[in-house]
């Protein structure tokens, strides 16, 4: 009788143990559930974001094509009651770097003057602009530090260079050496374009380019800011002002050796006349970045870059 009745209890422990077990099981099978579904949601809600982010910027792209719209038109910033809309610039195009135009010329000078800049040793410089040039040449022959088609076929890269010159910035990654720069500088095609005819657009560049090509500190572009924005000491406002000579453009850097100016004569112009139209669409902290590029009123590229230090 009494095996009987401490069998029965032991029963009893046993299934009152399998039922926590399984409460135990059930509830961990019901927390990953919900980790999944609220994972899920959350994709949903950035793909959702991102989607809008991108209208809000084709939005701004169709408003900034008008042929009426200026810089300082109200109707290239909008918010809307859902917490996206679009800010949009309008700058030109010449106020980047024309890569093909600096390879192409053989240029010595500015290349190299901004990879040193962004901190990289002289070695990789000299290769990098190398590999530059080997890239649009029409030859197999190898500069001195460059890369033709055997150097690439050893990195199971087929078919390149294209020996031919760049149809887009985006190309330039594809060229050895640039997934370096690509690391180190993510915001590398800000300072390229593949078109114009090679001169910078000195009242549309930004101030790390004036110091670029005038090879002065940072500080002495300050004047020529402070010039450009006029009274308000805001760019594209209605009080802007625009340089108008390499004297004016000189006097203001502080810089007088002949041989500068005459760079400068060389490098910079003051209307450049292809429009680059960037409009940054954004729901929440989810932003999307469109490119149009305009010629005479017709497009000649559009595309998509990321916004730099956003969540995109």
């Amino acid at each position: 009788m009494t095996h009987l009745r401490s069998s029965t209890c032991n029963n009893h422990g046993s299934a009152l143990i399998t039922v926590f077990w399984m409460i135990a099981i059930l509830g961990m099978v019901m927390f990953a559930g919900a980790k999944s579904l609220l994972a899920d949601t959350e994709f949903t809600r950035m793909m959702r974001g991102r989607i809008f982010a991108k209208r809000y910027a084709e939005m701004g792209l169709e408003v900034a094509r008008h042929p009426a719209i200026q810089q300082d038109d109200p109707l290239l910033h909008f918010t809307s009651n859902d917490g996206g809309g679009f800010n949009v610039t309008l700058v030109a195009e010449e106020a980047r770097l024309n890569v093909n135009h600096l390879v192409q010329t053989g240029d010595k000078v500015l290349l190299r003057r901004l990879f040193t800049r962004w901190g990289f040793k002289p070695e990789f410089v000299a290769a990098l602009c190398d590999a530059l040039k080997d890239w649009v040449d029409e030859d197999e022959n190898v500069s001195l530090n460059g890369a033709e088609k055997r150097e690439y076929q050893k990195n199971g890269l087929e078919g390149m260079p294209f020996n031919r010159p760049f149809k887009e910035v985006e190309e330039m990654l594809h060229v050895r050496g640039m997934e370096i720069v690509n690391a180190e500088h993510p915001d590398w095609r800000e300072w390229f374009t593949v078109f114009g005819d090679g001169r910078v657009d000195i009242n549309d560049a930004r101030p790390e380019l004036i110091s670029l090509l005038a090879d002065v500190p940072i500080e002495r572009v300050q004047p020529l800011l402070t010039f450009r924005t006029g009274r308000d000491g805001a760019l594209h406002t209605q009080d802007d002002q625009r340089l108008g000579s390499v004297p004016q453009v000189a006097q203001m850097l502080g810089v007088f050796h002949p041989q500068i100016v005459a760079q400068l004569t060389q490098w910079i112009q003051f209307a450049g006349p292809i429009r680059r139209i960037e409009s940054i669409g954004s729901l929440g902290s989810l932003q999307r970045k469109l490119i149009l590029i305009t010629q005479g009123g017709q497009a000649i590229w559009r595309g998509e870059i990321p916004a730099h230090g956003k969540d995109t």
